[in-house]
């Protein structure tokens, strides 16, 4: 197993640059900030970027609990990873991630700044410091599968490869919980009062009945008793699911697992 690592400071565009870095070296893997990726999926691990303090945040980075460390070795063993980079703000960071992941000695080190000017990473750390922002080198949909309650925010990459043949990446900027302004919360009756007053806006609804909202680690599930229509049925919940579902991820950023429309009466 070839083993690389990208050593820079905090917020200096780390996780921006390793989908590059991946593609030009022939890197399967990326080890960031407690989570294992390949090929625009997570793999295992639990991430720093969802942690609710700075200090858990550097504890998952580092792999300091024990069956997190246990399910990265078993999940890097299992897939027979062949190359793999590790992301870390210090030698000494990246060093024990390598140790506690039982890796082999590093095969190519990057520093941040032998591939980003000094005018990039300053922009980048005053990103981080104004704006709170983090990058995770995932596509949004599937950094919304994990990290529910974040910012989130796509960034398109093209590269060429071998063959000039153009690929698209994507990366997303997200706000960690740690990273906020005192912490927030919203609350079920707030959630019940925006899907209440979407349905105001439905033509072919004639009666809300019950809203429920359950929550759990990967976001929401919302349950509507309504009164419709009986011209189109189907058309019309399907059309109530996804407009609920658009605008309840936009204003609270939750990940909605669900709308489930109950048709308890027509009109």
């Amino acid at each position: 197993m070839k083993v690389y690592a990208l050593c820079g400071p905090s917020g200096t565009g780390k996780s921006y640059r390793a989908l590059s870095i991946a593609h030009e070296n022939n890197i399967d893997y990326i080890i960031d900030d407690g989570i294992l990726i390949h090929k625009n999926c997570i793999v295992t691990g639990i991430s720093a970027k969802n942690a609710s303090t700075k200090m858990e945040a550097v504890k998952r980075a580092i792999f300091e609990n024990l069956e997190h460390r246990k399910n990265m070795i078993k999940a890097i063993e299992e897939n027979d990873v062949q190359s793999i980079l590790i992301i870390g703000t210090s030698w000494k960071m990246i060093n024990r991630i390598k140790n506690r992941l039982e890796l082999p000695d590093i095969y190519k080190n990057i520093n941040m700044e032998d591939i980003a000017t000094k005018e990039e990473m300053d922009d980048a750390r005053k990103s981080r410091m104004e704006k709170g922002i983090h990058i995770i080198p995932l596509p949004t949909f599937e950094v919304k599968k994990h990290f529910s309650g974040l910012f989130t925010n796509p960034i398109k990459l093209l590269f060429k490869d071998k063959n000039s043949e153009i690929k698209e990446f994507e990366k997303t900027i997200i706000r960690p919980t740690f990273s906020y302004m005192g912490k927030y919360y919203i609350s079920q009756k707030a959630i019940k009062q925006i899907v209440a007053y979407e349905m105001t806006k439905f033509e072919d609804v004639c009666q809300v009945g019950s809203i429920s909202i359950k929550h759990n680690k990967s976001g929401i599930n919302v349950d509507i008793k309504v009164k419709l229509k009986m011209f189109g049925i189907l058309r019309q919940c399907e059309n109530i699911q996804e407009k609920i579902m658009n605008i309840l991820e936009f204003t609270t950023l939750l990940n909605v697992n669900g709308i489930n429309i109950h048709v308890v009466d027509i009109c």
